[in-house]
């Protein structure tokens, strides 16, 4: 048997971008990987109509996510940048619905309590997320889950992630992979040339012009997503004593919370089930 692993993204490149080196290793590693998408990028690109961009974006979300080893993409279809509008309820209700179909023993997600997150859509997904957690145990939250056949069920790893993330307590060794999360992100042109033109445009009203944005917009991206991804993991990695010339990626892993010793000291092995991966700073055994 499989461990599965969830990842739920607002965005296309949220993955790419936040923990494709971790997706990618969980991929090699055979775990079956399953990306959720819960915007259609409708508004990421520059130049573009909408109904391009729609298109576009899909083709190299499922470009991005091959390189990644993802197994299955998911669409929930929900305008981008628009998800502030939306009934946090009712998207709560999709993501039970996927926790109950999927059974991830892992589920990726933004944090709810990321610090500094200007993006709604991020905060919209990460509340949900954090709220279908335990909602999902409940046999009287949406019982038409269970006609259809559904159980209720229980995430055991959360892994969250963030642009500024509190509480860090596990980062994960992603050097072997960190050209795989440069490739993942590059597979996201339109969507990056449109973080690059966003980055150029405050540049210009900075009164500067930066010659590497110049460059990357109408050129090849590679050199300047290369930087980024390369300085971040790197400093992630060195700010957790990885070792020089390690790449990492920082997570908020919560598995048990204030039960962890409890199911540590506890847990009898269950016939048949796979054996739980070993988490540095979190197994007691």
């Amino acid at each position: 048997m499989t461990h599965t692993a969830l990842a739920i993204c607002p965005h296309a490149d949220d993955a790419a971008a936040f923990f494709g080196g971790t997706l990618a290793k969980f991929a090699a590693q055979g775990w079956r990987t399953v990306l959720i998408r819960v915007t259609d990028d409708c508004t990421d690109s520059v130049g573009h109509t909408r109904d391009d961009t729609i298109a576009q974006n899909t083709i190299q979300l499922h470009a991005a996510a091959k390189i990644m080893g993802v197994a299955e993409v998911v669409e929930l279809g929900y305008q981008t940048d628009c998800l502030a509008d939306v009934s946090e309820v009712d998207l709560r209700e999709k993501i039970v619905r996927l926790f109950r179909f999927y059974r991830p023993y892992a589920v990726f997600s933004f944090d709810p309590f990321g610090i500094h997150e200007p993006n709604m859509d991020h905060i919209m997904v990460a509340q949900a997320v954090e709220e279908a957690f335990w909602v999902s145990c409940f046999d009287l939250h949406y019982p038409q889950h269970l006609a259809e056949g559904l159980r209720p069920f229980s995430v055991c790893e959360r892994w969250y992630y963030a642009r500024e993330l509190p509480g860090v307590n596990h980062v994960e060794d992603i050097t072997d992979y960190l050209n795989v999360k440069v490739d993942a992100l590059c597979a996201h042109d339109w969507m990056m040339r449109n973080l690059v033109n966003q980055l150029r445009l405050q540049a210009e009203t900075w009164g500067r012009r930066i010659p590497q944005l110049e460059a990357a917009i109408e050129g090849d991206l590679r050199p300047l997503l290369t930087q980024f991804l390369t300085i971040k993991a790197s400093e992630v990695a060195a700010r957790h004593h990885l070792g020089e010339g390690r790449m990492a990626e920082a997570f908020r892993l919560n598995r048990f919370g204030a039960f962890e010793e409890f199911f540590q000291t506890q847990g009898v092995p269950i016939d048949g089930a796979p054996k739980p991966p070993h988490r540095k700073g979190l197994d007691l055994w």
